[in-house]
């Protein structure tokens, strides 16, 4: 919405710059008439018209320069012939009808000073309000420069706020789609975990029991709706820890698990739930094919401003085509969403076998989303797990 008062009449700062303008204008020429008269009987009846003359000129201009928004030569949005050809014919008018008062309201002046006697019909026959038509000119362009101004001015802010509005927008969008993909990960998450209790209840009411109260603990934590797009890394791996008991006990004693990830870590932030997946996909696709004991390592390093973190399995390794699941396809979303090119998720094939899940983030500590603003891709480096 455009500021009426600036539009409509000048603010308090115009109307000073107004009469100071005006007032040095006057003092120069009064100045300017006594100086010329210096040698000669000073025509004091002349001078006050002068005076009387810019008064006039100064009271004018706020006038004219509302005239001017009002009536523009050349309207910004629509160009119609009969508008503008009305708009020029007001303002020759209004022109011609101020410069005729001005000149004659000048002339009276001096006449009734005893100046010179009246000659209202020369002044406009013979027009003698020329300089008076100048003055009004150089006012009127100076109002279509001061509206274009500020029309412009009008522009750019609103532009401004829309900008600012579209990126509001664009950043409760990301958070909405991130919260949605979370929430997706959820019925996906907590399926298969009643999967592989069902598989227990004959063999293992004990470790069923057990495996109800670590997901209870874990419903907990990934049906709360308040939680964060980013957790500190240590939660994260007190969440994969209640989810490695489950897994334990449904693999009954055929799955190794193992986490190194050194302390000064914890405090990193990470997406949340980010791990899960990863290690649900190392386990189905890598430690659960294995004839013996699979095993999977979670390994985490501080590298530049990267936190690495890393999960291996003992499995069979990559196959030559294999698309993302579900999990992973998630995964890549979130951590795009998050932090745009800023970020790195690959699989690779383990020499001694296995396969590895290197993820590489941008390392901070601050609870705060990260947005990222850079948009050169990163390639995630490679762990010896030797």
């Amino acid at each position: 919405m455009r500021d009426r008062s600036v539009f409509t009449s000048p603010n308090r700062v115009e109307w000073g710059l107004m009469a100071a303008f005006w007032t040095t204008v006057a003092l120069l020429s009064v100045g300017q008439t006594l100086l010329g008269d210096a040698s000669s009987e000073v025509h004091w009846g002349r001078t006050v018209a002068e005076l009387v003359e810019y008064a006039l000129w100064g009271l004018f201009t706020p006038i004219i320069f509302w005239l001017a928004k009002t009536l523009p030569v050349v309207e910004p949005t629509d160009t119609e012939r009969t508008t503008v050809t009305r708009n020029v014919g007001v303002h020759a008018a209004v022109t011609l009808a101020a410069s005729i008062a001005v000149d004659l309201t000048e002339d009276a002046v001096e006449a009734g000073l005893g100046e010179r006697p009246l000659a209202f019909v020369q002044s406009v026959s013979q027009f003698w309000f020329t300089d008076e038509l100048l003055f009004y000119l150089v006012i009127l362009m100076a109002g279509f420069a001061r509206s274009y101004y500020f029309q412009q001015k009008a522009r750019q802010e609103e532009a401004a706020r829309l900008e600012e509005r579209a990126e509001a927008l664009e950043a409760q969008l990301t958070e909405a789609r991130l919260e949605a993909l979370r929430m997706q990960l959820n019925p996906h998450f907590l399926f298969n975990t009643l999967h592989a209790v069902s598989t227990l209840v004959d063999r293992d009411p004990a470790g069923v029991r057990r495996m109800i109260a670590r997901l209870s603990e874990l419903l907990r934590h990934v049906l709360n709706e308040e939680a964060p797009q980013e957790v500190p890394l240590s939660q994260e791996l007190e969440f994969l820890d209640d989810y490695f008991e489950i897994q334990s006990i449904r693999f009954q004693g055929r799955l190794d698990t193992a986490v190194d990830v050194p302390s000064d870590l914890y405090d990193a932030q990470v997406p949340n739930l980010i791990l899960q997946p990863i290690v649900e996909n190392a386990i189905k696709h890598g430690a659960s094919q294995v004839r013996g004991v699979g095993r999977i390592e979670v390994r985490g390093r501080h590298e530049d401003d990267r936190l690495v973190l890393t999960v291996t399995d003992n499995g069979p390794g990559l196959p030559e085509s294999q698309e993302d699941g579900f999990g992973l396809r998630n995964v890549r979303a979130r951590l795009e969403g998050l932090y745009g090119d800023d970020q790195a998720l690959h699989m690779e094939t383990v020499p001694d076998g296995g396969t590895r899940a290197v993820l590489a983030l941008p390392h901070h500590t601050s609870a705060s989303l990260y947005t990222a603003s850079g948009t050169s891709s990163l390639t995630a480096p490679e762990m010896d797990l030797d």
